[in-house]
């Protein structure tokens, strides 16, 4: 009888917040290592200190706190009520502090993860939730790589679990969602526990910190019996050169949240905001996540295909088409039939980042994305080899006038790797992508004039005149917007009136937070549009 009063209460709780909250329950099938069936979670009948507290969650899930005004930030956090791993603090650690993140315009997650002492259990929670927000991240009008967690204690505790293990993969992969990364790109703890495990009261052994390890903010306090766990995790950071902001005031004690009467619990969320402002405008939270999931290994083809069985696409302009995108572990599932060139000149299977010249900058490109969907609708034996070329930052002039840009000769470069690519299969066509360094009123007038002599000489190059040459236009979102729709109706203009050159409208993508580069969804919209062109067109 309990149960069900339990249960009834805690619907009717959900049923009460349900105008402002969407719920998203982590497993579609059943729930990995949990022996217990799915049932709602059970509402304590202690409210010690005005606190609602879940005594049993078996099935995992997200509550989604939307802002009424949200910033232009892109971040999601996912918050990790504390509770000693035995209950979740729901309200005090969670349902309140995702209402204040949505006072300053952030998207907040609350966790209900499992409980009581289930501590494998929640680690298999906190990792699918990271990958769950991460797959739903656009619909949230959110940034892929920026999602970060926040946890209160026990809560904290499985902040500091989730952001140094993220390369254990404490369940098996059950589908697409599982493809992405489980890696937070940043951790906030909040008078954490449970981090002194060690011998001596040193680091607890199962945190292991690397090069990959996001950034962090800790806030604790001396009189906290746990605050131990602040510093011996802040040290271990801090020698591993692992960007960290500790902060630990005289008193306040534990377990305070946001409520009022208690200095910590007024000292705390101002530093927290501004820490975020700082991780935002500093780019820190990029430059610790922009390589986490390139591929570690060269793959080569098990087997070389016929030469006339091998399409070849040259990817030419500059940093949209080199890309800037972020790079999810789905975008480096390498196929048999999609090869590409590496900086050795040797063929390879295309896996993101397919562009070489600027490895401190390069991300995800629309290579890949194109050749699948081309990939769908031709003959089984047809293969794509992907031929990148494109340079970050190159004007259509320095393209013209073959300079060098970034160590590479623009026209020069772009010959040499069409011819080799010749030695492989034929020149089916060019992906173009450019504007943005001519956008000025000194580039803007000669603009439709260098392109016409550009892909003439391309198509002169490829020693056939009617050579199909797509070209995207400039995202609509620029702070320059002016000068890039006049590049855009040049290259509109040029397109219409030029046979085998097919335009590719880019008004709806969105930037990765510059304004200037295409996020990763639209890289692969990117991708998908080139390939419908040349599919309707060229096939």
């Amino acid at each position: 009888m309990r149960f069900l009063f339990t249960v009834f209460a805690i619907f009717l709780y959900s049923f009460s917040q349900a105008q402002t909250q969407d719920t998203l329950y982590l497993w579609p099938g059943k729930v990995p290592g949990e022996e217990k069936a799915k049932h709602a979670a059970v509402v304590s009948d202690v409210t010690r200190g005005n606190v609602t507290r879940l005594s049993e969650v078996t099935n995992p899930a997200l509550l989604v706190y939307r802002p009424e005004k949200a910033n232009d930030s892109g971040l999601g956090i996912i918050i990790c009520p504390g509770g000693a791993y035995n209950i979740l603090a729901i309200d005090k650690e969670g349902y309140e502090i995702a209402e204040w993140l949505n006072s300053l315009g952030y998207t907040a997650f609350v966790l209900q993860y499992r409980v009581p002492k289930k501590q494998e259990g929640a680690l298999k929670d906190i990792q699918r939730a990271v990958r769950l927000v991460r797959s739903k991240a656009y619909d949230y009008h959110l940034y892929p790589e920026r999602i970060g967690v926040m946890g209160f204690s026990a809560g904290a505790s499985l902040c500091a679990r989730a952001a140094t293990r993220f390369s254990y993969d404490s369940y098996a992969k059950s589908d697409s969602i599982d493809e992405f990364s489980c890696r937070p790109n940043f951790s906030m703890l909040i008078y954490p526990a449970y981090l002194d495990k060690g011998e001596n009261r040193s680091l607890t052994p199962e945190l292991t910190l690397s090069e990959s390890t996001p950034p962090f903010f800790i806030f604790s306090t001396a009189d906290d019996s746990y605050g131990n766990s602040a510093l011996v995790m802040t040290t271990a950071l801090r020698d591993n050169k692992i960007p960290v902001e500790l902060h630990l005031i005289n008193e306040g004690g534990h377990g305070y949240g946001l409520r009022k009467g208690n200095i910590a619990a007024k000292t705390w969320p101002d530093l927290a905001e501004k820490w975020l402002n700082s991780l935002l405008k500093t780019n820190r939270i990029r430059k610790f996540q922009r390589c986490m999931n390139f591929p570690k290994k060269t793959a080569y083809p098990d087997k070389m295909p016929k030469k006339k069985e091998v399409w070849v696409f040259l990817m030419a302009g500059q940093s949209n088409m080199a890309g800037r995108g972020f790079v999810e572990v789905q975008d480096t599932i390498p196929s048999q039939r999609i090869l590409t060139l590496n900086s050795q000149n040797e063929v390879i299977l295309a896996k993101e980042p397919l562009s070489f010249y600027e490895p401190k900058m390069q991300g995800l490109d629309c290579g890949l994305s194109f050749a699948r969907e081309l990939l769908k609708q031709v003959p089984d034996e047809v293969s794509v080899l992907l031929v990148p070329t494109a340079v970050g930052g190159s004007s259509i002039s320095k393209w013209v006038g073959d300079s060098i840009h970034r160590n590479v000769q623009l026209l020069t470069n772009f010959k040499a790797k069409m011819d080799l690519a010749k030695k492989y299969g034929a020149i089916k066509g060019i992906l173009w992508h450019q504007g943005e360094s001519d956008a000025n009123k000194n580039c803007i007038p000669e603009y439709e004039n260098r392109l016409s002599d550009l892909f003439s000489t391309f198509r002169r190059f490829s020693g056939n005149k009617n050579l199909p040459i797509f070209v995207g236009k400039l995202g609509s979102y620029s702070n320059n917007k002016r000068s890039w729709l006049l590049i855009n109706e040049q290259i509109e203009h040029y397109a219409d009136n030029q046979e085998n050159t097919y335009l590719i409208p880019t008004a709806d993508f969105m930037h990765r937070g510059d304004y200037l580069h295409f996020d990763s969804r639209s890289q692969r919209k990117l991708g998908i549009r080139f390939a419908n062109e040349y599919l309707k067109n060229c096939k």
